[in-house]
C-alpha cells in the first residue's frame, strides 16, 4: 500500500487552533450568519420573531446558547407542507443562484431536497472537505472512486475541490465487477462509500472475475464507510483486504465528521459548525462524552443557514484534543432520539441490538427492523433478515432470540424475513430501522 507523501495536515495551523481562537472565529461567523439567516430565511425569521428574539440581542456564544431559539425537523416539514415551500423556508437566495439541488436518502421518510450553490460567489466553502480527504491520505491529483446515489453532487464536487479526479460507479452490486476493474486500471487511493451489502457485492465481483481482492485494494489509502454500521462480516470482509477504513457521518446536516488514522472518534471542523450536546429532553448542556442530543448551527453555509437546529441524533462529544494533534471536537455516533422504543419501562436503540443481531451467522448482514406498534411496549418485536434454509428457520428464531436477550436483558419476539425482502424496503444503502408494523 502507498504511503500518503506529505505533511500529516493540510491547513495545520486552523486544525490544530487552540480552544479560544476557535470560540473566537465561531462567534465571528456566527454574528454574520446571524442576520443573514433572519433577513434572508423565511422560517428563522418567523421562530426568531415568535420567541422574541433579535440577532442584535446575541453579542457572545453565551448569549447565543441562553437566547437562540431551537429549530427542528418538524418545524421544517411543517413550513414546507403548509406554504408549500420545497425548501422548508431556509433558502436565502433565489431559485435561479441554484447550481445543484440534492436529496437525502429517505430511509425513513419522504426524501428530503437540498439546494445547493457551487459557485465561487457562494462563499466561503467548507474547509472540512479539504482537511478530511487529507488527513485519510487521499493527495491532489489522485483518483478517487465514488461508489453512490442520490449525494454525487457534493461527493463529485467534494474531490474536484480538493483536486482529485472522481471516478464513478453506480451504487449497485451488478456494477461492482466494473469497480475492480476500474481500480486495477486507476489505481485510486480513496473510496466513498462503503455499506455492508456493497462489500459483499465486491467481495463476489473479485470471486467471479478471477481478481485477488487485496490487488483490487492495493493503492486504497481510505474506504469510507457510512449511513449504518457494517456488519461483522463485511467488516471482517474489508479488514482482510488490507485497506484502512474510516469512518464518516453527518453532523446534524449542518456539516461532517470524518475519522483520522486514530479513529477515536469523528472530528467535525468547529469553524464550519457550531455544536451542542444537550439533553434530549430539555436544553441542558449534558457533560464531556455523555449521550445528548446533537443540536447544530451553520458559520458557513448562507444558501439554507439551519440556526440552532436540534438533529434528533444521539452522540457522545468531547472537546479534547485528539492524539492526532487535531483540536477541533469529536463525535462519537450513537443513534437517533426518534428511534428508542420504551419496551417495559426502558429506552433501547436500535444500534444496542445490531452486535446481538450480526452475531449470528445466518444474520450476519445486520438487516432487522424494531416493530414499534405504540410509543411504549411490553414486549420487544423484531424482523430480522436472514439467510438461513426454511428447515432451520424454528432454531434460526430461538437463536436470535437467544443472542439478543443475552446483550439487552429483554427476550424479543422475532419475526424472520429474507435478507432480500428487507432490502427491498429502503433505498439500496440501508433500511428503516424502526417500523410501525
Amino acid at each position: 500500500m502507498r504511503p500518503a507523501p506529505g505533511p500529516p495536515y493540510y491547513d495545520e495551523a486552523a486544525e490544530t487552533r487552540a480552544r479560544p481562537d476557535i470560540e473566537e472565529l465561531q462567534l465571528e461567523r456566527l454574528l454574520r450568519m446571524l442576520p443573514h439567516a433572519y433577513e434572508h430565511s423565511p422560517l428563522v425569521r418567523s421562530v426568531w420573531e415568535d420567541a422574541r428574539v433579535h440577532p442584535r440581542d446575541v453579542n457572545s456564544l453565551d448569549d447565543f446558547y441562553e437566547r437562540a431559539p431551537f429549530i427542528d425537523k418538524a418545524t421544517i416539514d411543517h413550513w414546507r407542507n403548509d406554504r408549500g415551500d420545497p425548501w422548508g423556508g431556509l433558502l436565502c437566495l433565489p431559485d435561479a443562484e441554484l447550481t445543484t439541488i440534492l436529496s437525502s436518502s429517505g430511509t425513513t421518510a419522504e426524501p428530503t431536497l437540498s439546494p445547493q450553490r457551487w459557485a465561487p460567489s457562494a462563499g466561503p466553502v467548507p474547509a472540512g472537505l479539504s482537511r478530511d480527504l487529507w488527513m485519510m491520505g487521499i493527495r491532489p491529483r489522485d483518483f478517487m472512486m465514488m461508489v453512490i446515489f442520490t449525494f454525487r453532487g457534493p461527493a463529485f464536487g467534494m474531490a474536484h475541490q480538493f483536486g482529485a479526479t472522481p471516478i464513478l460507479v453506480d451504487y449497485d452490486a451488478d456494477d461492482m465487477s466494473r469497480f475492480c476493474e476500474l481500480s486495477l486500471r486507476y489505481r485510486p487511493t480513496g473510496l466513498y462509500n462503503l455499506s455492508s451489502v456493497i462489500v459483499l457485492a465486491m467481495a463476489d465481483a473479485c470471486a467471479r472475475g478471477g481478481h485477488d481482492p487485496t490487488d483490487v485494494f492495493s493503492s486504497y489509502r481510505a474506504l469510507v464507510q457510512a449511513g449504518e454500521p457494517l456488519s461483522g462480516k463485511a467488516r471482517a470482509i474489508v479488514q482482510s483486504w488490507g485497506a484502512p477504513m474510516y469512518e464518516h457521518t453527518n453532523v446534524g446536516d449542518v456539516g461532517t465528521a470524518f475519522q483520522c488514522g486514530e479513529h477515536d472518534g469523528l472530528h467535525y471542523w468547529e469553524d464550519d459548525t457550531l455544536a451542542e450536546n444537550l439533553d434530549p429532553a430539555g436544553d441542558a448542556p449534558v457533560a464531556d462524552r455523555e449521550r445528548g442530543e446533537l443540536v447544530a448551527t451553520a458559520l458557513v453555509n448562507g444558501t439554507t443557514p439551519l440556526i440552532r437546529y436540534r438533529s434528533d441524533d444521539i452522540v457522545r462529544l468531547t472537546r479534547e484534543p485528539c492524539a492526532c494533534g487535531r483540536t477541533h471536537s469529536r463525535i462519537w455516533p450513537v443513534g437517533r432520539k426518534g428511534d428508542g422504543v420504551l419496551v417495559d419501562g426502558r429506552t433501547i436503540l436500535p444500534i444496542e441490538m445490531w452486535p446481538a443481531v450480526e452475531a449470528v451467522e445466518a444474520c450476519d448482514l445486520g438487516l432487522f427492523q424494531v416493530i414499534r406498534e405504540a410509543p411504549a411496549m411490553d414486549r420487544l418485536r423484531l424482523r430480522v433478515g436472514h439467510h438461513a434454509p426454511d428447515h432451520r428457520l424454528g432454531a434460526l428464531r430461538e437463536e436470535v432470540a437467544g443472542s439478543v436477550a443475552a446483550a439487552l436483558g429483554v427476550v424479543p419476539d422475532v419475526e424472520l424475513v429474507p435478507d432480500a425482502d428487507l432490502l427491498r424496503l429502503g433505498p439500496p444503502h440501508k433500511i428503516p430501522r424502526v417500523a410501525r408494523r
